[in-house]
């Protein structure tokens, strides 16, 4: 295993050189690290907390029962604030049986500056207002995380993105928060400005290493593979990011993968999204000899432009849920209209999971005709894509996938639109088709067949045919508000 600026491999980490991480590189991040210095003691502890409400085991029973989870999401400075807010509703609104809670930290913590977060947290408690957007896990350190395990009734999942998130996944973890991500190259794209490919897999290689150590003792851990990215990005783009991460992930020795797609919206392109990612994630991992993984799949709301007001915004709110329910995926994640304006209030939150709920029902079974041509088309396409470039990657990279990922993003290969991180190329252009799905204007690189270049050309020159004006970059910018736009009164 590379140490920090040294060449990366997909190999898994030996128990040395794990702890030699652990103890140097991850627990002396800030003080509440020595907490959880006793590995064998956040086993124990993980195992008892975890008991009858595990996050990777409700997501399987989802699965296996075709019930559909709901995943509100909540943050705040204090536990205290935590708690009411979570208390509330699991009381008011039908979260249970089938539901799991998504805790997100504030963006101090996500970004380690926790010398920040313990300020914002001494201020909340002098002023006695939420003066951060998220639960500082890492400046709480793990007895208070697992007070809030205990009082909690659902399962628990930690979302602290960015570029290491290794801290807060350790005390998640050791405090029976099932939570723990898998997901490189989701990150340096949504999150990242300056950090190398090759260094955040190898922060994420420990990370998935260590939910690969908690199952094994018998804490099972299903680590996020996802795919939200900014929200204008290509099925086939979503579908490769997920794929290749899984690849990284089983040789750390991961045994449950849960797919979070970030949806475009559109509901055949979604559904072909997650399903193709399944089957291929499901033929590489066989093809490297990863042949006992089990998967799950949830959906996050649209991550693009959303409208101002709270009418439109709570209609985006609906659709999203309905999308996630017909496409087959077993869990949706839930925003709720307090966002509009500041972090989720336990009102609006219950709000959302009412109405989520209510939609589950309308739905029941019902989901997209996969049979159909159109359907079985806009798959092979996503398809054909992500074998093409996943392919040619592992070709150059003599069957790595660490390496594979590094060469692809170098040779532009595997390339987003919208992106903070320097190191894309960006070269590739997307907008919405008449259906308003996504579709490449511009493939850049992309070493994919002309079928699928004249696929989306073809989708997008109907659309033109029909509003009767040019593809160009002014409709490009357009689309980039699509969601977002009110519709004039007349």
């Amino acid at each position: 295993m590379a140490r920090q600026g040294e060449a990366i491999r997909n190999v898994r980490l030996d128990d040395e050189e794990f702890f030699r991480i652990r103890n140097e590189e991850v627990l002396p991040m800030w003080k509440t690290g020595q907490e959880i210095a006793d590995f064998d003691e956040c086993i124990a502890a993980a195992k008892e907390l975890s008991a009858g409400k595990n996050y990777a085991e409700r997501q399987l029973a989802a699965r296996e029962n075709e019930v559909h989870n709901l995943q509100p999401q909540f943050g705040h400075a204090l536990t205290e604030q935590l708690l009411e807010g979570v208390q509330y509703v699991e009381s008011e609104s039908p979260l249970l049986p089938n539901g799991v809670w998504n805790f997100y930290t504030d963006s101090y913590t996500r970004k380690c500056s926790f010398d920040m977060a313990q300020v914002g947290l001494e201020r909340t408690k002098a002023e006695g207002q939420t003066m951060l957007n998220g639960y500082p896990i890492v400046n709480h350190g793990v007895e208070e995380a697992r007070k809030v395990k205990r009082a909690v009734r659902a399962p628990i999942t930690m979302n602290s993105t960015d570029e290491d998130g290794r801290l807060a996944s350790e005390i998640a973890l050791a405090s029976g928060w099932n939570a723990c991500n898998c997901r490189s190259l989701q990150e340096v794209i949504a999150h990242c400005k300056y950090i190398d490919l090759a260094e955040e897999i190898r922060i994420n290689q420990y990370e998935s290493r260590l939910a690969a150590k908690y199952t094994e003792a018998g804490v099972p851990i299903a680590p996020h593979i996802t795919s939200n990215l900014t929200g204008y990005d290509a099925p086939g783009f979503k579908a490769l990011v997920m794929t290749s991460q899984t690849l990284i992930g089983a040789a750390q020795g991961i045994k449950q993968f849960y797919f979070e797609l970030g949806l475009n919206m559109h509901l055949v392109e979604d559904c072909a999204t997650i399903n193709v990612t399944e089957k291929l994630a499901r033929e590489y991992l066989d093809k490297f000899g990863y042949t006992d993984i089990k998967f799950s799949s949830g959906a996050f709301p649209f991550l693009g432009a959303w409208p101002p007001r709270i009418d439109e915004a709570e209609a985006m709110i609906a659709w999203n849920t309905v999308d996630t329910f017909l496409a087959g995926i077993d869990t949706a994640i839930l925003k709720c209209r307090d966002e509009a304006f500041a972090t989720p209030t336990k009102e609006g939150m219950s709000n959302a999971v009412r109405m989520a709920r209510h939609l589950d029902t309308l739905i029941g079974r019902q989901h997209v005709d996969t049979s159909g041509e159109d359907y079985r088309l806009e798959e092979q396409m996503i398809e054909l894509e992500v074998r093409s470039i996943l392919d040619k990657c592992l070709e150059v990279a003599d069957g790595d996938a660490v390496v594979a990922l590094c060469k692809g993003v170098e040779a532009g290969w595997i390339d987003a639109m919208l992106t903070p991180w320097v190191h894309n190329h960006g070269n590739v252009r997307l907008m919405r088709d008449a259906e308003k799905a996504q579709r490449y204007w511009d493939m850049g690189d992309l070493p994919v067949p002309q079928e699928v270049r004249d696929y989306h050309r073809m989708k997008l020159e109907s659309r033109a045919k029909i509003e009767g004006r040019p593809l160009d970059f002014s409709m490009l910018v357009g689309d980039l508000q699509f969601a977002s736009r009110i519709a004039p009164q007349v």
